[in-house]
């Protein structure tokens, strides 16, 4: 059995290349159930609460009810079975990945074969937002098979994780790009047709695809649409890339075109060549040098990583004076706010003046972290749970995610013509109104 904590912003540093292999070889129902006791085993030792969001009755009769399938079931519907189980305790620390996680020596997973598209959840819908295929780019998705995408997606949500529901929300469409799992949640008749009614807002029409190559790659993690690596043919919607979706090689950067504002974006709490709270350091100076300091904090994309290194990086920024008046300093978020950006959250409510924009943020404030990875001994999958409870805010805090000062809708429209409205809220933003 293999082991291995990290960071989930260090999984998706590595990511990119990441294959989404053919299935496995067939596994017997013995080893399966072998595999089941011994995930049990290792989450009744690590997870500090297993039952924090779904009862221990709950919980057992439901891990009862799938240990007496095991034997009827496809290894499809066994996967979907355990990830189900792992979704019940809710956090967004204890899931199964459906895809390749990068690191050396780790199996490949469950090997779902990918859909030659890549779908985004926006406040107005599931859109298709790349595609092998120019003529399904843009469409909103209306059912999967016959099954209305609401419940659709409800269906892929019971896999994730149940109480993290904002970063659930953000894993879902990668879920529902799976042939074989779609088949599994009952959307499919079978992995080799998928079908899919789509609108352009005035017509509808169906689709059926199916799934590409045992070889296609994609960057799993949150890519707005980075497409399969090596296709010869893919198509976007976006008709720009924002200076947030821009790629990244560096856990944080630092922006300079800004004309009214510094803007620093963190992609994972993690020093670089230059240290994190280095780089706040030089924020803050870029901000002080403006007529009317601003300083933007972009966390939208932000995993996680080391929160031991956040108590440096917000004293730099408390340090500074001419940050110190509410609003100077505006926090950017979204469903990929997660982790230790939650703790930096906290922190930040805490000690500054930070106005917030966009999205709420994945996990609550007070939540179960770590980033463990187990892999099941017979079936070679490697499982995500947490072993830790951060408490970044009061003991009485129940809220269920950070939410921003100002909300910023999510729509599929700005993100086809390239915009930006939660920047240029927080660019706009004034502090005396």
């Amino acid at each position: 059995m293999t082991r291995i904590s990290t960071g989930l912003a260090a999984l998706s540093l590595a990511l990119t290349g990441a294959t989404a292999l053919a299935q496995p070889a067939q596994h017997g129902a013995a080893e399966w159930t072998a595999d089941l006791d011994a995930l049990v085993e290792v989450l009744e030792a690590n997870h500090p609460n297993l039952f924090h969001t779904t009862s221990q009755a709950v919980w057992e009769a439901q891990l009862a009810a799938y240990r007496d399938s095991i034997p009827t079931m496809s290894d499809a519907e066994r996967t979907v079975g355990m990830a189900r189980l792992l979704g019940m305790i809710g956090d967004g620390h204890t899931w199964m990945p459906m895809h390749a996680l990068p690191f050396d020596g780790l199996p490949p997973g469950p090997g779902f074969r990918s859909l030659p598209v890549s779908f985004e959840l926006f406040d107005d819908g599931l859109f298709i937002i790349g595609a092998t295929d120019p003529d399904l780019v843009g469409l909103r998705v209306e059912t999967v098979g016959e099954v209305p995408v609401a419940e659709a997606l409800a269906r892929v949500l019971e896999i994730l994780p149940q109480d993290a529901v904002n970063f659930s929300r953000e894993l879902a469409p990668e879920w529902m790009m799976q042939a074989e799992l779609l088949t599994a949640l009952g959307l499919a008749a079978d992995a080799e047709h998928i079908a899919l009614t789509l609108t352009d807002g005035e017509a509808s029409r169906v689709e059926t695809l199916q799934p590409l190559g045992a070889g296609a790659r994609y960057d799993w993690v949150f890519s707005m649409d980075g497409g399969p690596q090596g296709s010869e043919v893919w198509h976007t919607a976006a008709a720009d890339t924002p200076v947030w979706q821009a790629p990244m090689t560096m856990p944080v950067r630092l922006v300079t075109s800004l004309e009214n504002a510094a803007y620093l974006q963190v992609f994972s709490i993690a020093n670089g060549p230059e240290t994190y709270a280095g780089l706040a350091r030089q924020a803050v100076a870029m901000a002080e040098s403006l007529d009317d300091p601003v300083l933007i904090l972009d966390l939208r994309r932000c995993l996680g990583g080391d929160g031991s290194l956040n108590p440096a990086f917000v004293d730099e920024l408390v340090a500074s004076e001419a940050l110190a008046q509410p609003g100077r300093i505006r926090v950017l978020t979204s469903r990929q706010t997660h982790s230790a950006a939650i703790m930096l959250l906290s922190r930040l409510k805490n000690r500054t003046g930070a106005v917030r924009f966009g999205q709420s943020a994945a996990d609550r404030p007070n939540h179960y972290g770590e980033t463990n990875i187990w892999v099941t001994p017979n079936t070679g999958l490697p499982l995500i749970h947490a072993s830790e409870f951060y408490a970044t805010s009061s003991p009485g805090d129940t809220r269920p995610h950070h939410a921003p000062d100002i909300a910023i809708p999510y729509r599929f429209d700005d993100y086809a013509a390239g915009l930006d409205p939660v920047l240029e809220a927080a660019l706009s933003y004034d502090p005396e109104t």
